[in-house]
């Protein structure tokens, strides 16, 4: 099986994949973690705003399912998780794996902005504002740039995140896969 989770920023997708690994067994893999790796060869810092320019600098130039085709030659047999996924063309890649579902995770927009100024990563806006501005950046409607809102209407499941209670979120993704798995019966 193959989760697929996108979703806007901070809405937890990383914190499903991590129950996923650790609860499952599931193997994570991230888009923006091999971005990253491209962007390291090139000594260019891993800010949110330079991941958004390479990644479609990257999509761009090899194609706007590159990430995606990168990712599933990683992949055989067995359970996955996919993040960071951020172009139709992406999902539309990785839905060649008949075993593939993809789950559109967002939150509420305060909530992700305070999960965001709790994890202060490098690059991270610091107000709601520049927040914001991000957000309608990584939604653009066509191109080799992130395209989050068509990718959203993409998914098979929308999975709400708003859940501060770890138990709680615990219990809501163990149901969010009993979801997933009735759904590819179908």
């Amino acid at each position: 099986m193959i989760i697929g989770l996108t979703g806007s920023y901070c809405s937890g997708k990383d914190t499903i994949a991590d129950f996923l690994v650790s609860k499952y067994g599931f193997k994570h893999f991230s888009l923006s973690d091999i971005i990253r790796g491209e962007m390291s060869l090139h000594n260019i810092e891993p800010t949110r705003e330079n991941l958004i320019t390479f990644g479609a600098n990257l999509r761009s130039n090899n194609g706007n399912s590159v990430l995606a085709e990168k990712v599933l030659a990683k992949i055989s047999d067995g359970n996955f998780c996919i993040t960071s996924i951020r172009h139709p063309d992406e999902v539309e890649f990785l839905r060649k794996r008949k075993d593939f579902v993809l789950v559109n995770v967002d939150a509420d927009k305060n909530l992700r902005f305070a999960r965001m100024q709790t994890r202060n990563r490098a690059g991270d806006p610091k107000t709601i504002e520049k927040f914001i501005e991000l957000e309608k950046r990584e939604s653009q409607s066509e191109g080799s740039g992130q395209q989050l809102t068509k990718t959203a209407a993409a998914a098979d499941i929308t999975f709400l995140n708003n859940s501060t209670d770890k138990e709680i979120l615990n219990s809501e993704i163990a149901h969010l896969l009993e979801q997933i798995k009735i759904s590819q019966r179908h």
